[in-house]
This record gives C-alpha cells, structure tokens and sequence, in this order.
C-alpha cells in the first residue's frame, strides 16, 4: 500500500513565541512537512537529531550553545541526509558564508515572512525529491594539501557519496595513499577510523529512512545507504545497534 510521501522536521530557536509562530506558519502552508519536536537551544536540537532522525532541522542561529551553526556542522557530520535552514535577525554576509560553509540549504532573516518560508521549503521539496545517486568527481593535488585538509577532504568525500559502493584500496589510490596510511591519519584527527565514520552516517541515515518510510523495504533501505546486500545491510545494522532493523522501526513507530 502506497503513502504519500512526509517530510519530518525540527524547529531549534530559543524564543518560544517566535518558535511557535514558526511551527504555525509552516502548518497553515499545508506541505508535506510533520514535526518532529521542538528545541530551545542546540543541545536539545542534538537530542532530538538521535531520537528522530529528521529530514529537515530549522534552527535559529543565535542561541545557547551549540549555536545554529554548531549544530549545522553537526548535522552536516553525522546526519548528511538532513537539510538545514538558518534564521537569524542579522543581514551578515559573514554568517551567511559560513552557513554555506556547513552544508545549509537556505538563510532566512527574521522576521521570517510567510512567502520567504514557503519558498525556501518549496525550494527543499524539490532538491530532495531531485536527488540523485551521480558521484562527485574528487580530483586534488595531495601533495599540497596537509594531514588536515586532506582528512577534511577525505571526510567530505564520505559525507556526499556514502550512499554509494566505496572501496577504501580504491579511494587511497584516489586521494594518492595505501589505504593503511590514509586510515591512520584520518584516526589520528577525528579518533576514528575511516571505515567506523563510514559506517556511522549509513547508519545514521539508514534511521532516518526506517522511522520515515514505514513502507520502504527493509532490502531498499540498505542499498539507499550504500549496501547492496540486504543481508550483509541487517547484519550492519544489528551490529551497530543491537536490534534488527524491522525491530528498530517497529520501536519507532510504536513510540509516537
């Protein structure tokens, strides 16, 4: 049986009233846009992240630490699959060159009009129901690039192409290392292997997908993520977190 297609999101912003004149202005647009719950500052929103998965997280960018663009970072390294907007009362090009910087699909100011949240979520239906699979071609000049740009650069490859297969001989040929040497200097600079960050964003996004297509097979899931094995995908997913992934959504949707 078919759904339509809805879109979870949270709202992070420390004043309630503008919080929830926020949430009614996105109800009153009727798209396809259900929250998910609300956060007064970033920790919270981070809360919420692990406990939802949502598609999309609205954040003020001013606020009780992690701040908006804390949070955007954060996002944008463990939750890849979910877009974030940026408010803020300040028209700065500063901020908004950093929000670019963190992966933010759009940068609204406030007071946020109604047309300027409609066209900003519009323009978000439409990247994500246009998303493709097509891989970025990396092509760098290692040998001019430190331990940490390259780590960077080897952590932003992963963000933008987990969904595929990757083969970690081949991306050390890639970024022109053996696979060992790249594994140790990633771990030396994040504390974790190449291959356990990997991981950690399929998984990541893998329960986004569960919690939010209750429809979607278990099999879809995996290959969406990157795993074309179901099997192999299961294992992966039990591995991580201790339950099945039938298990995981079962518990998903029995908690709302």
């Amino acid at each position: 049986m078919s759904s339509i297609l809805n879109y979870k999101y949270i709202v992070a912003e420390d004043e309630s009233l503008i919080r929830r004149n926020l949430v009614k202005k996105i109800a009153s647009l009727n798209l396809p846009f259900t929250l998910a719950g609300e956060a007064s500052n970033g920790e919270e929103a981070i809360l919420l992240m692990e406990e939802h998965f949502p598609d999309l997280v609205i954040t003020d960018i001013r606020m009780p630490p992690p701040d908006g663009l804390e949070l955007a970072q954060y996002i944008q390294k463990n939750h890849p699959g979910t877009r974030t907007i940026l408010l803020s009362g300040y028209s700065d090009f500063a901020y908004a060159l950093s929000a670019l910087r963190c992966g933010v699909m759009d940068y609204l100011l406030k007071p946020v009009t109604l047309e300027a949240l409609s066209g900003s979520l519009h323009k978000i239906l439409i990247t994500m129901a246009a998303e493709s699979d097509e891989l970025d071609s990396y092509r760098s000049s290692n040998s001019r690039l430190d331990q940490r740009s390259i780590c960077e650069l080897l952590e932003t490859y992963l963000q933008e192409n987990y969904q595929q297969e990757i083969s970690f001989q081949e991306l050390g040929e890639k970024f022109g290392f053996t696979p060992e040497y790249l594994g140790k200097l990633f771990k030396k600079h994040t504390g974790e292997t190449p291959s356990k960050y990997l991981t950690r964003l399929r998984m990541n996004e893998a329960k986004r997908l569960l919690l939010n297509n209750p429809d979607m097979e278990i099999q879809k899931v995996g290959e969406l993520v990157g795993y074309r094995d179901g099997f192999y995908f299961s294992r992966t997913f039990k591995s991580h977190t201790g339950i099945q992934p039938s298990e995981f959504r079962h518990q998903g949707q029995r908690g709302r």
